[in-house]
């Protein structure tokens, strides 16, 4: 049985995509109770994609992770980067011993400042082996209307990696595999950075042209950043779960950071749009973690540390988008 940590939108995509396959179960760990309740009666997630009717005959719906963990094999994480370690840290690292892990999420671990691989190894002890990153241009909102999708599955282990691939393989989603890990996750993680400096760009009203170049330029800092990172490791950063997954997350209308963005360039305070969301987006954190961990890099990554200095320092959204126009113009 495969076990879904996480109750969010994208955690639902996963469950129908999941359930796409008619002989599979799924173990499903929602945190409230009220939400459980409404699941399997409503037969809809109440909080999220709530048009998306789920067979939850097939679903065993639970707020205990100890169940999860104790009856699946493998163990998708679907929960905000910033949450994955007060849930996780919950059971001790014995429990998940001979657990397969699929991370598919975009960010950081911010009590280790680490990727969300270096901690299920580091802290949990999760053999590398046993870990396994999904990603790619995939908003849940589009997948639950099963239009076409692509999905890489990362991993060292290439049996994982294939595994991974099938499960989630269904008639409008395809999947590759690549062993680049560091690579996929960087991409993750920085991407929802760019995406909220690409809607400052639209805040401000600087328009599609300065956004391009301002998307461009940030893939180069992805590239630089998996480099210095994995030096020895080709990046295929053309390929569509790094470049693909910048692009959909700077310019689509779902994207709750590149929303972030434009509303700090209107001149909204951080709090109000945390409200207005709903939610705190996974780039607020990711450009925390950026700029903490990765000191040494910081010259090389302009963009993102404007977008830290306008979240975290009070710099306006247009001094910082006027110090990315001297830089490229």
């Amino acid at each position: 049985m495969i076990g879904v940590i996480g109750s969010g939108s994208w955690a639902t995509a996963i469950i129908k995509v999941l359930l796409e396959d008619h002989g599979r179960e799924v173990a499903w760990w929602v945190r409230r109770d009220e939400v459980r309740e409404v699941i399997a009666r409503d037969h809809r997630n109440p909080s999220h994609l709530n048009t998306v009717e789920l067979d939850v005959d097939r679903i065993h719906l639970t707020g205990n992770l100890a169940e999860v963990v104790k009856r699946c094999s493998h163990l998708v994480l679907v929960i905000p980067s910033a949450f994955i370690a007060s849930v996780l840290d919950t059971l001790p690292p014995s429990a998940y011993i001979g657990k397969r892990f699929i991370s598919a999420i975009k960010g950081a671990v911010p009590e280790y400042s680490s990727s969300v691989s270096m901690y299920l190894h580091q802290r949990l002890g999760v053999p590398t082996e046993n870990i396994c990153v999904v990603s790619g241009p995939t908003h849940a909102e589009e997948v639950v209307l099963e239009r076409p999708a692509f999905l890489a599955v990362a991993s060292s282990n290439p049996q994982l990696a294939t595994e991974v691939q099938h499960m989630l393989a269904c008639r409008y989603i395809r999947t590759v595999t690549t062993d680049d890990i560091i690579g996929v996750e960087i991409a993750g993680l920085m991407k929802n950075v760019y995406a909220i400096g690409a809607g400052l760009c639209q805040g401000v009203e600087y328009g599609d042209n300065l956004t391009a170049v301002y998307v461009t330029a940030a893939y180069g800092e992805m590239l630089a950043m998996a480099n210095t990172l994995t030096p020895d490791t080709r990046h295929d950063m053309a390929m569509y779960c790094y470049l693909g997954d910048l692009m959909v997350t700077c310019w689509s209308e779902h994207s709750r950071n590149r929303r972030l963005g434009y509303l700090l360039g209107t001149g909204k305070p951080v709090d109000w749009i945390f409200d207005e969301l709903g939610t705190v987006p996974e780039g607020y954190y990711s450009a925390s973690i950026v700029h903490q961990y990765h000191a040494s890099l910081r010259d090389t990554l302009p963009l993102a540390e404007a977008v830290y200095r306008v979240l975290y320092e009070g710099s306006t959204a247009q001094s910082e988008m006027e110090r990315v126009v001297s830089l490229y113009l």
